[in-house]
């Protein structure tokens, strides 16, 4: 008969070869070097899980140890598998803060397999494999090789000789435990290029694609789950140094002055450490002065409209006509990107209406649905005397917008069903964006002056299945040699385009036209469609499988008054609302948004959630620590991709940080303090 050490030593070597094949196929698929530290990081990971998980199988009883294993291998190929997918599907790995949204990739079980990739069933195989080597090939292959290897020698299985080994094998985790902590903290096994050290990304592991660059999928699922069950918020003690700015510079015709009494009383009250780093944190940003483009809407009327999976492919003038119009008669931003996250549409909607990096490792807009922005968009149009209100044309299981437009200030909210739009819970019928415009209009058109916020739903995957409007139009598309899907996406499409030509006609009845601003951009492109990237490179003369140049999405500002204008600047969601506020001439601080306006003068760059960016030089892909020139000529140093990852780290940190408190809810609380006071004295 075996002795345990026998069975520890085979199950920790099994499952140490089934963990870090696991972990080389993941790296196989994401396109990582095999051989970096970090490999040998995983490595020393899968070891330790293994040894742990040898503990729990080394049953005496064969039938017992051979369910274990395969139930906790079985366990270990799901979780990878479903993961290393979610990337390919949604960009991101996720962790458990976004569970509840990832359930809902169920509705979507065919668009999420159309997009796993080949290699990926070779985890599979890995399990396969296993379940061979516990119920066959153990007992009757192996099992003299493996005993003449074996460290362990023959002593008879006694109570005590048990426990000298489960002692011997806690032991030795022990002892690997702080070796693999080393490697998070010596200097030569860290990468420069990264801006958030190894050591504070396995505390919080916030940044899911990183951190599994760095430690594997199955430690980021630990640390994650540790994370989020301990409520660990790294960012409170991330660390940063800055210069006061007492703003004080030449006064000129485009100086934009803010009176910092308030605040600064404030800071001087202050206690809380958390606070006080926030308001030394936003205070001191630089506040961008005016520019040409200063209130040339000023007084208009503003509809903003989130367009539902929106891609370049849009912009096509024999389809349609009334996208093309506003793309090419207004605004049009030709580098403009709707970065994919873990919650896209809530999260981006939520981007753009405050201009604050989203927390990536939860659906931000959602979890933090109680929070309140006195500086958002709804509330600095409430006070210049707009009304304003928000519209979708679905309900909201997906999100809480009833809750999250009320806190952001819109003085209603409207679905689906407060606005008499029909229906169905079939994942693949949505609404009418015709509907959407029809219904919403005579709630807002005859006010004095309006603000609108709508969020369309009908161009929403499905792709691959029949519906009501992924049907409607494919006869207009038969010269088009394109997928099914696709063509099913370009039908959704018309429908989203006949709404926006409805607009157009309202507005124009109304005589509201010249003066109303349209601005229009896309939350994502069109996740599920499992042909676009292959087949659209082509079609918009750019290979969308690189760089994140799927995310590219349409951003335009029409106005009919406007002379048409080509912005090549880079831009994202988060600079949607700065941009409107300094057109509108708004009594706004831009200290408190964390994007641009666009016509100021900045180094414009595309953020992307897991820290990525891009620019007029080219792409940097934080997961590989590498910066990919556009040309070989014309690069960064890495002294400036230094700078450039830690300015954009510390946006992102001090976002989550002032998101995780409620900071916007307490500053507006401080200033009104100190104004009353002032006003009673």
């Amino acid at each position: 008969m075996q002795t345990l050490g026998k069975r520890l030593f085979k199950n920790t070597l099994i499952f140490f070869v089934f963990i870090y094949l696991i972990e080389l196929v993941i790296m196989f698929n994401l396109g990582n070097k095999f051989f970096t530290w970090a490999s040998l990081r995983i490595a020393l990971s899968s070891l330790i899980f293994s040894i742990i998980i040898s503990l729990l199988v080394s049953f005496k009883k064969v039938l017992w140890r051979n369910m274990t294993a395969t139930i906790i291998g079985f366990a270990l190929m799901i979780y990878s598998w479903i993961e290393v997918n979610l990337y390919f599907y949604m960009g991101f790995f996720m962790g458990i803060g976004n569970t509840e949204q990832g359930t809902k990739v169920l509705d979507y079980i065919r668009e999420y397999l159309s997009a796993s990739k080949p290699a990926t069933y070779l985890i599979f195989l890995l399990y396969i494999l296993l379940c061979l080597y516990y119920w066959l090939i153990d007992r009757k292959l192996l099992r003299r090789k493996i005993n003449k290897t074996c460290l362990f020698k023959f002593v008879p299985e006694t109570k005590i000789s048990r426990v000298y080994k489960y002692i011997g094998a806690l032991l030795i985790i022990t002892l690997l435990s702080p070796v693999y902590y080393s490697t998070l903290k010596l200097d030569f096994m860290q990468n420069k290029l990264q801006s958030i050290s190894n050591e504070k990304l396995f505390i919080n592991p916030e940044n899911s694609n990183l951190s599994v660059s760095q430690f594997g999928v199955l430690t980021f699922g630990l640390t994650d789950s540790v994370n989020v069950i301990f409520n660990i918020d790294s960012s409170e003690e991330y660390e940063y140094e800055f210069t006061y700015n007492n703003h004080e510079k030449q006064v000129t015709d485009f100086s934009r002055y803010i009176n910092d009494d308030a605040w600064s009383s404030l800071i001087e009250k202050e206690t809380n450490t958390t606070y006080n780093k926030l308001n030394n944190y936003f205070i001191n940003r630089k506040i961008t002065p005016k520019n040409e483009y200063t209130g040339i809407f000023e007084g208009k009327n503003l509809i903003v409209i989130l367009m539902e999976s929106i891609g370049e492919l849009a912009i096509n003038p024999d389809l349609y006509p009334n996208i093309y119009k506003l793309y090419t008669e207004g605004m049009s931003f030709r580098n403009n990107y709707s970065p994919r996250n873990n919650c896209a549409t809530g999260n981006n909607e939520m981007a753009s209406m405050t201009s604050l990096y989203i927390i990536n490792n939860t659906c931000t807009a959602s979890t933090y649905k109680k929070n309140t922005y006195f500086e958002s968009i709804f509330n600095l149009f409430n006070n210049i005397g707009y009304t304003t209100s928000s519209y979708h044309n679905y309900m909201d299981f997906y999100y809480s917008r009833p809750i999250i437009h009320k806190n952001m200030g819109s003085m209603i909210y409207r679905n689906a069903s407060n606005l008499g739009i029909k229906w169905s819970a079939l994942y693949q019928e949505w609404p009418s964006d015709v509907d959407l415009i029809e219904k919403a209009i005579p709630y807002f058109i005859n006010e004095d002056r309006f603000m609108a916020y709508l969020t369309t739903v009908t161009t929403h995957q499905p792709y691959r299945v029949s519906s009501t409007y992924g049907d409607m139009h494919l006869d207009k598309l038969t010269e088009y040699n394109y997928s099914k899907d696709i063509k099913r996406y370009l039908s959704k499409l018309f429908e989203l385009d006949a709404a926006l030509g409805l607009l157009i006609d309202k507005l124009t009845e109304a005589g509201k036209l010249d003066d109303t601003v349209i601005v229009l951009f896309g939350d994502h492109y069109p996740y599920g469609l499992s042909s676009y990237t292959d087949e659209m490179s082509e079609y918009l003369g750019y290979n969308v499988e690189l760089n994140n140049d799927v995310d590219r999405t349409p951003l335009i500002i029409y106005n009919s008054a406007q002379e048409p204008k080509v912005i090549e600047k880079y831009t994202s969601v988060i600079d949607v609302l700065p941009t409107i506020f300094n057109l509108f001439n708004m009594n706004y601080d831009p200290r408190l948004y964390l994007g641009n306006d666009i016509f100021s003068n900045y180094e414009d760059r595309v953020v992307f959630a897991d820290g990525s960016w891009q620019d007029k030089l080219g792409f940097y892909q934080s997961t590989k620590s590498k910066f990919i020139p556009k040309d070989e000529n014309i690069s960064y140093s890495n002294e400036d991709l230094i700078r450039i990852n830690n300015e954009i780290s510390l946006k992102q940190k001090m976002s989550a940080l002032a998101i995780r408190n409620n900071y916007f809810a307490y500053l507006e609380k401080g200033l009104k303090q100190y104004n009353s006071n002032i006003n009673n004295e």
